[in-house]
């Protein structure tokens, strides 16, 4: 009766939209496989509320359920030497894979732990037999958030022959890493190659629940940060083809592209996405909601010395009459995405976000002058 009734509590949420009302139904389950005490569902609906987080609500939001979760499966089975079923220890790794993407996304973390989180990563699949592939993808972004470009180009050589080994990968979706090496062409400054690499996931040749709008929003900023607006155009418009329909579309991205060709959308994104940033545990996306931000309101104050936003109370800016100037908040979007570049940039002792938001602008300044002209 209770295996039959946790059970049904499984499908009842995995039939839901995804959503708060399907993230309440797996925290329902949870508490009450943690009140019959059955492990394997204890494990199955944790697992499935940190993908469910991550995937459709916060991803700054997981590393406690994934703590759970790997407290709960190490001493299942690694105090009694029990083996864990396939299912299970693919979730486990994809968990302590997924709780070192979270780690880059909270710069209140500090490097120690991050290195902590890659040493028990290293030792779960060593541990179980599995290659290092992952370990280095992880390992390898981490570097050159660092700014310690020759060794994560050497780390890239060590995930590039995982690859072409034989060992069995946390990772198998053909399409993520066909992004890591397209992110890595770009990094290298061979867009051509990148755009070769790219080009099976943009047409659908290659399928992936993350792209082609990843690969698309990765091109759009690519070109914005070189000053290319007729690339802008192209992979904006790719992008805007795909709003309302696309689970990964984030119409905050766009806003950069919007300041070049269509400002009172920009606004109408800003009115209606903004108060969702705000309340971001991610750190990268209020970083990313806020440089977009500032690049608008930027471009935007060149036409428009005032303008009518409908914008939350919580906003610090906030006036009743809906009347705001660009320029100051522009000034105000800047400073907080400054901030939180910042914070990245101690922990990580580098410049790579300050620079990253130097580019853009550099990029947005060029396609300025070019569409004046």
């Amino acid at each position: 009766m209770m295996e039959e009734e946790l059970y049904g509590l499984f499908e009842r949420y995995t039939a839901m939209p995804h959503g708060s009302e399907r993230i309440d139904a797996i925290r329902e389950a949870v508490k009450k496989a943690d009140k019959w005490g059955d492990d394997y569902w204890r494990l199955k609906n944790r697992y499935q509320l940190a993908i469910e987080q991550y995937r459709y609500d916060d991803s700054g939001k997981v590393l406690p359920m994934i703590a759970e979760y790997v407290a709960i499966f190490e001493k299942k089975y690694f105090d009694t030497g029990k083996s864990p079923t396939h299912q299970q220890l693919g979730e486990y790794l994809y968990l302590l894979d997924l709780a070192l993407n979270v780690f880059g996304i909270l710069p209140q973390l500090p490097l120690t732990q991050g290195r902590q989180l890659e040493e028990q990563y290293w030792n779960a699949l060593k541990r179980f037999g599995y290659g290092k592939a992952d370990y280095y993808d992880r390992r390898y972004f981490q570097l050159r958030y660092e700014d310690r470009l020759e060794e994560a180009e050497e780390v890239f050589e060590l995930w590039e022959e995982e690859r072409q080994g034989s060992a069995r990968q946390v990772t198998s979706c053909e399409g993520c890493i066909k992004s890591i090496q397209i992110r890595h062409k770009l990094h290298q400054g061979k867009r051509d190659e990148a755009l070769k690499l790219a080009r099976p996931l943009m047409d659908g040749t290659i399928q992936c629940s993350y792209e082609p709008w990843r690969s698309f929003r990765l091109f759009m900023n690519n070109s914005r940060n070189r000053g290319d607006l007729g690339g802008m155009k192209y992979y904006g418009r790719q992008l805007t083809r795909r709003l309302g329909w696309d689970e990964n579309a984030d119409e905050m991205s766009l806003l950069s592209y919007y300041a070049l060709l269509d400002i009172p959308r920009g606004l109408k994104t800003v009115e209606t996405s903004i108060d969702e940033i705000f309340h971001k545990w991610n750190q990268c996306s209020r970083w990313r909601g806020f440089m977009e931000a500032w690049l608008f309101f930027s471009q935007a104050a060149h036409t428009y010395e005032t303008v009518s936003l409908a914008m939350p109370k919580t906003f610090p800016l906030y006036r009743e009459d809906g009347q705001y100037n660009t320029a100051e908040l522009a000034q105000w979007f800047h400073e907080g995405a400054l901030e939180i570049a910042r914070k990245f940039d101690e922990r990580n002792q580098s410049s790579y976000y300050q620079n990253k938001m130097q580019r853009a602008w550099d990029g947005m300044q060029k396609m300025t002058g070019e569409s004046n002209e």
